[in-house]
């Protein structure tokens, strides 16, 4: 009894409605049509190239693959036809990998009538809404997105039921060096870790961090003070040069008063650009000052 129990308990998991697969939204603005269920050869079914999830895991998939042995795959892939007896998988390449462990020879398939297009965006938001995507994965979905279908990120945290903050700091991801995004892909280091990475705005000492992370198997709140801890530093250090860079001004403009014989300032601004004014009080000191300089044109 408790035997067949566990058995009903497990169909149950793998048999939920297609509601839970492919968001209704999905359904009624792409004007999906001509569904149909059944059965299919594995070997004429291939996996999406636009497929967002780029890492499986293995153990993962043998679980799966034991589950689908022993009672079948209960909830069909979607798929959509692509050339005579061949179709192209939209949503489910994990249960078909695992069903090709299993050995199965023949899947129960849904096939649906859609454009390349729609079957880019219904695998990446069905993708999107599990919640062991990788990070980088994630974050190149959202983008990919972004990207083809001109969704910004309010209309797209609303599309896949995240908030928009979701979107944005995984967008954030992308700007890390490509060393740091193979270890989150890798997980290795923690979308916190990346995060927190981010606030550095120096490559080495991203990547010397990152390493760091690894080798010490430090916690985001470890890394936190860190990066804290650096970023004082830089303040400190930027706040001394530009108080040698204040003297360096300030003795600069006492020469050039002496020099000249009367008050001169010197305006530093950005990119080591910069003015020098020079101070008159009366025509005369005018003319004297242009004399002084080389500039013998009568002012009239």
């Amino acid at each position: 009894m408790l035997k067949q129990k566990e058995t009903v308990k497990k169909r149950n998991a793998l048999g939920l409605g297609l509601d839970a697969l492919i968001p209704p939204k999905i359904d009624e603005n792409l004007n999906i049509s001509n569904i149909q269920a059944k059965m299919v050869p594995v070997h004429t079914i291939q996996p999406n190239p636009n497929q967002p999830r780029q890492s499986f895991d293995n153990q993962s998939l043998s679980e799966l693959a034991s589950s689908i042995a022993e009672i079948g795959l209960i909830q069909p892939i979607i798929v959509r036809s692509t050339n005579e007896g061949t179709y192209e998988i939209v949503a489910g390449e994990r249960r078909w990998r695992a069903a090709i462990l299993a050995k199965i020879q023949s899947l129960p398939v849904i096939v649906r009538d859609v454009t390349e297009k729609e079957s880019l965006e219904i695998a990446l938001i069905e993708n999107l809404q599990r919640e062991d995507l990788n990070p980088l994965d994630t974050a190149e979905a959202y983008e990919t997105l972004i990207m083809k279908f001109s969704y910004t990120h309010e209309v797209l945290a609303t599309r896949i039921g995240k908030d928009r903050t979701d979107i944005t700091n995984h967008l954030r991801l992308l700007r890390l060096p490509e060393p740091i995004k193979n270890s989150v892909r890798n997980r290795e280091i923690s979308m916190g870790h990346a995060r927190t990475l981010l606030a550095v705005d120096h490559i080495e000492t991203q990547l010397s961090l990152s390493e760091k992370i690894v080798r010490r198997k430090l916690s985001v709140r470890e890394l936190e003070r860190i990066v804290q801890n650096y970023k004082d530093k830089q303040q400190n250090r930027n706040k001394i040069q530009r108080n040698e860079s204040s003297c360096n001004m300030a003795q600069l403009e006492k020469s050039l008063s002496r020099q000249f014989s009367t008050k001169v300032t010197v305006r530093s601004q950005s990119a080591g650009s910069g003015k020098i004014e020079f101070h008159f009080y009366s025509n005369d000191e005018l003319v004297r000052l242009l004399d002084t300089i080389g500039f013998s044109e009568e002012l009239t």
